[in-house]
């Protein structure tokens, strides 16, 4: 069985390759079965620059009913289409997609941001942790960070 080889982070084929995962991922179907149902489930995740990526990025997540319709780097702090964002510096983001840091726990120690229903996201605690599972397993070859 061979290893994937590792895709840039920040690049299309990284998109298209976590929305394949997404929409392999029975665990995601099953716990996100009713995210967006009767609110907004797309999701932005905004990794702030700092030491290890000179420039934010954006990640852009059309997310409804245990699919994932489309996964894309898009330009600035905001989208139009998200319902909600999450924010945190890359460091802190790259933690969190190497699992040495969980996100909800980030989140309420005030480390990641949250723009939109917090609520929504701890009512729907189990399809966020399988959505971030499956982010976390796209083999990913991250900005090396600059050395002092």
């Amino acid at each position: 069985m061979s290893v994937p080889r590792p895709v840039r982070f920040g690049a299309p084929e990284w998109c298209a390759a976590l929305r394949d995962e997404v929409n392999a991922s029975s665990e995601y179907r099953n716990a996100a079965a009713k995210w967006g149902a009767g609110f907004n489930g797309n999701l932005l995740f905004v990794f702030e620059k700092d030491a290890a990526l000179p420039s934010p990025l954006a990640l852009f997540l059309a997310l409804s009913g245990g699919r994932c319709e489309r996964v894309e780097f898009v330009p600035g702090p905001s989208h139009p289409e998200a319902g909600v964002t999450l924010r945190a510096p890359f460091t802190l983001w790259r933690d969190v997609l190497e699992r040495r840091t969980l996100a909800a726990t980030a989140i309420l120690r005030g480390k990641m941001k949250v723009d939109g229903d917090r609520l929504t996201l701890l009512k729907h605690a189990g399809a966020n942790r399988a959505l971030l599972h499956c982010t976390a397993s796209v083999p990913t070859e991250f900005p090396a960070a600059p050395r002092p």
